[in-house]
Order: structure tokens, then C-alpha cells, then sequence
């Protein structure tokens, strides 16, 4: 089932900056290496707030080595954009769960979806400023709505856009993102789950770092997308 989203209210290589291919190799833009124990799993990088975060979205192409694997439900619906390295979407809050538990197993490490802060904390990258560039929408910097002359009627590839200070590409637009926490207080009552980013659907103040919206944790969308953080080191 899918929801419609209910919205309630290249730069790499920078200093301090390590992008890891799965996990284990310090590369300088993502890449993953040839002789990487897991090729197919999604660049991570390590931020300095102490957890690593996959450098992009989790693409279809990373999303169905977990399905193969019998890891993660497969039958996600691309809605004719197109696969391989655009973001996987139509994935509901325990899918994306599931890809974490998977992607920490080959990585042997502890993954999960982040908490808002984490997330909020990673896409500022140490700025401050209403996006990471800066106060104002600027073209060529993410797909939204309003972000350029025309808008796209769906999602791009990951990585189409310049990478924040800390490394990491599409933290604003293309497509939102699950976060592990509640949408409300009362754990027990938790059916909607905060989603993070904006999307290429809305216009740009729900891109901004600190905007926020909800959706229905048993549902996907064509505007939910999954990024992951994993803990320490492997094991």
C-alpha cells in the first residue's frame, strides 16, 4: 500500500571528512572499492558527531541486494523514473528497518534509522543557516519544487547535487527520509513516524534542515526515501 503524504505544517574530500565503501575503505567521493567485503552496500561516512551515515539515500540498486539477500520486501514500484542509483522509494518505516538490520549485518555493525536529531545535526553539517548553503533556495543545489527553473516530476539519481560540509549528498529534496523517532510523545500510540528532508513533490521550505513532516510508519510513498546511521566500528 502506498500513502499519500500528509505534510503537517560537489563538494567531497572537504578536510576532517572520511567517506568509507562499506564501512571498511576511506575513499574520496564514495566510490566503492573493487576490493570492498560488501561492494553492493552504500558508501557510509563518518560525521563528527560520532556515528556513520550512508553518503546518499539508499539507491534501488543497494536496496535489492538486501531483497536478494531475503533481508528486505522487494516489489518496489519506481513509477517509470527509473532504478539503479536514483533512490529507492514505496518503502514503509519497517522496510527501512529491515535494510538497516541487513546493512549492519554485512557490515558488522550496529545500523539503524536516525534519530531527528541526528539526522537534523547531519544535514546542517555545523552551519546554521536555513539550508547548508545558506538562507535562500539556490538552483543546482537539490530537487524540489521550487529549486530550479523547472521543476522534476520525480526523483534523480543520488548525488546529482553538491555534497554538504561533512560529506553527504540529497539531504534536502529528492526524496524525504524515515527517522526512528514517534511523530507524537506517547510511544505506545506511535503510528506515524517523523520523515525528514522535503521531497521533489514539495516546494522548498520543507527542505530546510529543521522542517518536518509525518507519515504512516505501515506505508510507503513515491516521496519516502531511507538513509542509515551505523555505530562504532566493525566488529
Amino acid at each position: 500500500m502506498k500513502s499519500r503524504l500528509g505534510v503537517r505544517n560537489l563538494r567531497d574530500g572537504r578536510p576532517g571528512i572520511r567517506v568509507l565503501a562499506a564501512g571498511m575503505v576511506a575513499l574520496a567521493c564514495g566510490t566503492a572499492a573493487a576490493d570492498s567485503p560488501c561492494p553492493e552496500c552504500p558508501p557510509l561516512v563518518e560525521l563528527p558527531t560520532g556515528v556513520a551515515m550512508t553518503r546518499s539515500e539508499v539507491t534501488f540498486d543497494q536496496w535489492e541486494a538486501c531483497v536478494r539477500a531475503g533481508g528486505c520486501p522487494g516489489g518496489q514500484d519506481d513509477h517509470g523514473w527509473g532504478r539503479a542509483t536514483r533512490p529507492v522509494i514505496n518503502v514503509s518505516w519497517e522496510g527501512a528497518r529491515r535494510y538497516a538490520t541487513w546493512l549492519g549485518g554485512r557490515l558488522r555493525r550496529v545500523c539503524r534509522l536516525p534519530t531527528e536529531a541526528e539526522w537534523e545535526a547531519a544535514a546542517a553539517a555545523g552551519t546554521t543557516s536555513r539550508f547548508w548553503w545558506g538562507d535562500a533556495v539556490a538552483e543546482g543545489m537539490a530537487n524540489c519544487r521550487d529549486c530550479g527553473p523547472e521543476p522534476v516530476y520525480g526523483t534523480l539519481p543520488a548525488g546529482s547535487f553538491p555534497a554538504n560540509p561533512w560529506g553527504l549528498v540529497d539531504m534536502n529534496g529528492n526524496v524525504w527520509e524515515w527517522t526512528a523517532d514517534c511523530w507524537t510523545a506517547d510511544a505506545a500510540a506511535c503510528r506515524d513516524r517523523v520523515i525528514k528532508g522535503g521531497s521533489w513533490y514539495y516546494f522548498s521550505p520543507n527542505a530546510r534542515t529543521t522542517a518536518r513532516a509525518r507519515n504512516d510508519a505501515r506505508l510507503g510513498s513515491y516521496n519516502i526515501g531511507v538513509r542509515v546511521v551505523c555505530e562504532g566500528r566493525p566488529r
